[in-house]
C-alpha cells in the first residue's frame, strides 16, 4: 500500500466517523488501544490505569476533532495522530504530578540540618518529607538518597546498584518519585 492509499483510506475513515459510523469508531478504539498502552508503559513511568485513562482522553479528543471539523484530512496515520495527542496528555500528566507535590523541592533541601532562619512551617514541611522518605524501602530509598543527598549522577546510580544502564536507573527513580507523590497527595 503506498502513502496515497493510506491518506485516502484515513480520510475515508474520517468521513465515516464524521457521519456517525459508531461501529467503525469502536473498532478503531479497540484496534489502537493495546499498542498505545504498551508503548506508553514501556516509555513512561505511569501506571497502566493512568495510561488507559490517557488513551481514552486521546481517543475522545481525536473523535471531537473530527466531529468539530478541526481535522478534515489526515496526512499521518490515525495511530500517529493518537500517539501525538497521547504524548501531549502524558506531558500534562507529569506537570500535574509535579504541581501537586512538595517533593519537587527535595533536591534543594538538606533535611539533616535545621536552619535557624527556617520558620516553623518550613521545618514542619521538611520533617514531613523526611518522614515520607524514611518510610521508603530499597531500592527507592537508596536511589533517592544517592541522587538527592549524595549528588550521584544517574549513570553512577546505575553502576552502584547494578542496573543495566542509566535509563533503567532513571525510570526506577521516576517510579519511586511517583510512589512518594501518591503518598503525599493521599495524606494532604
Amino acid at each position: 500500500m503506498n502513502r496515497q492509499d493510506v491518506k485516502i483510506s484515513n480520510n475515508d475513515l474520517l468521513f465515516s466517523i464524521r457521519n456517525g459510523d459508531e461501529s467503525l469508531l469502536k473498532k478503531l478504539y479497540e484496534d489502537h488501544r493495546s499498542k498505545f498502552i504498551g508503548w506508553f508503559m514501556k516509555n513512561h513511568s505511569l501506571e497502566r490505569d493512568i495510561i488507559l485513562e490517557i488513551y481514552h482522553r486521546a481517543f475522545t479528543i481525536f473523535y471531537f476533532n473530527i466531529k468539530d471539523d478541526k481535522i478534515r484530512t489526515l496526512d499521518s496515520t490515525i495511530e500517529t495522530y493518537l500517539f501525538g495527542i497521547g504524548k501531549n496528555l502524558v506531558k500534562a500528566e507529569y506537570r500535574n504530578l509535579k504541581v501537586s507535590s512538595p517533593l519537587d523541592d527535595v533536591s534543594g533541601i538538606d533535611l539533616s540540618i535545621r536552619d535557624y532562619d527556617d520558620n516553623e512551617e518550613e521545618i514542619e514541611r521538611k520533617n514531613y518529607i523526611k518522614s515520607v522518605l524514611n518510610k521508603l524501602k530499597d531500592p527507592c530509598k537508596k536511589i533517592l538518597q544517592l541522587y538527592y543527598f549524595r549528588n550521584f549522577s544517574m549513570e553512577s546510580i546505575a553502576n552502584e546498584l547494578g542496573y543495566k544502564n542509566e535509563a533503567v536507573a532513571k525510570k526506577k527513580k521516576c517510579l519511586c518519585l511517583q510512589k512518594i507523590r501518591e503518598e503525599l497527595v493521599n495524606n494532604q
